[in-house]
């Protein structure tokens, strides 16, 4: 699937949505004094096109007691996309991505304490790849939207 083309209407319903997927798509056709029909027909073309994936509350695993941890997986480039699917079946696994060289890069979340038994867990059921690990100490950003001004240059 190719990039899609976004006009102005596109990228204001994005930002707001972004902002607050709750907001009643009257409610944003009044704020973008445009039908609500027409939005309703955007949204849905951006979830077709899949620059919308779904509408859902974000939870921050942090602040309900979970840890998170990163792990960067060597591979071959050859061997990258097998061993990123393996270890993107996982359920303590939230992100997966390859890199060109053949990196895998995860991000792991599960519950906290004192010994980190459950990344350890985890970290030996990956199996023998050749890792590093790098278990989170703090969270200082925490966000999965994209911001105003590069929505702006869609």
């Amino acid at each position: 699937m190719g990039k899609m083309d976004l006009d102005e209407i596109d990228r204001e319903i994005i930002k707001n949505l972004k902002d607050d997927g709750r907001m009643s798509f009257r409610e944003l056709g009044e704020k973008l004094g445009v039908p609500h029909t027409t939005i309703f027909t955007r949204v849905n073309k951006l979830m077709d096109g899949g620059v919308i994936k779904n509408f859902s509350a974000i939870v921050h695993p942090h602040e309900i007691g979970f840890g998170i941890g990163f792990v960067i997986i060597d591979s071959t480039p050859a061997q990258s996309k097998l061993v990123a699917k393996h270890i993107a079946r996982f359920p303590e696994v939230r992100k997966v991505f390859r890199t060109l060289d053949g990196k895998v890069i995860v991000k792991a979340v599960f519950p906290e304490n004192s010994e980190n038994d459950e990344f350890e867990r985890f970290l030996e059921k990956l199996g023998d790849y050749s890792v590093k690990i790098y278990p989170v100490q703090e969270v200082v950003k925490f966000d999965h939207g994209l911001d105003d001004h590069l929505i702006e240059q869609l």
